[in-house]
């Protein structure tokens, strides 16, 4: 009874719903888009954007952005400037994207001298039986990961092959992380090859937001700052909500019309 009632005073008052007017409510929802500056969103790795109108991957990226807000972090940006400069070089002569150049960063702070307790070693943190692969020395007296330049050499040819069985450099860092066959497994399971929609363990489902934060704050701190304060989040979040509740009013309003119609 109710539902007649508002039905038949909609009829009064508005006459039926016009699809004119759900145009009009939805060009004002795509306007409000206009509230986050666009270079705020145009966040790439290796020239692949990231999906960052997607609220949960706002969210990911803005923790990584905050994590590395240190004081530490910003004395190692000072102290690694002249290595990244030949980590880049070397990757610019296999035809890399200069961005793999922060891998070092996150896996080694840009250290020779570290060594993970599965036995990864050096800048790149190359386990051993790969780092032989690559035609680099890992005995008891000689140990190549150590060398920069031997291993950035061995590191661009093993991301070259990388991008030539996966297709993505996005897809690459996954994969030198947690190895090409785990990350090919994954993508035949789940029937996706899009790095951001793969379910992923914790660490490599984290890895490209830590390249891409380490990248960001080396290139654009002002915008890095702008996203660890948390505004941009917040905004892309009141969207998402404007957008479902313009979503379920149109859904309303649709019905409404229909019942009219019957």
């Amino acid at each position: 009874m109710i539902r007649l009632i508002f039905v038949a005073f909609s009829i009064a008052v508005m006459g039926k719903i016009s699809m004119s007017e759900v145009e009009v409510e939805k060009k004002e929802l795509k306007d409000t888009t206009n509230t986050i500056h666009s270079d705020l969103l145009a966040i790439d790795f290796c020239g692949e954007a990231l999906p960052l109108n997607e609220l949960r991957i706002a969210q990911r990226y803005q923790t990584m952005i905050r994590n590395y807000d240190t004081p530490q972090f910003r004395k190692l940006m000072t102290n690694t400037e002249k290595r990244m400069r030949t980590v880049e070089g070397i990757l610019k002569k296999y035809g890399v994207p200069a961005d793999f150049k922060y891998v070092p960063i996150i896996e080694s702070a840009m250290s020779h001298d570290v060594t993970s307790h599965k036995g990864a070693g050096g800048y790149w943190q190359f386990m051993p039986a790969t780092a032989k692969s690559l035609g680099l020395v890992v005995d008891s007296t000689r140990d190549d990961r150590k060398h920069l330049v031997k291993s950035t050499h061995a590191a661009a040819k093993y991301l070259l092959e990388l991008h030539k069985q996966l297709g993505s450099w996005t897809l690459v860092a996954a994969a030198f992380n947690a190895g090409p066959q785990h990350i090919q497994n994954k993508m035949n399971a789940q029937n996706k090859d899009d790095y951001f929609k793969l379910k992923l363990n914790s660490e490599t489902a984290k890895y490209m937001y830590k390249i891409v934060a380490v990248k960001e704050w080396f290139s654009n701190p002002e915008r890095s700052r702008e996203w660890g304060s948390g505004e941009v989040v917040d905004r892309i979040a009141e969207l998402h909500l404007d957008k479902k509740n313009a979503s379920l009013k149109n859904a309303d309003k649709v019905l409404v019309r229909a019942e009219i119609d019957s």
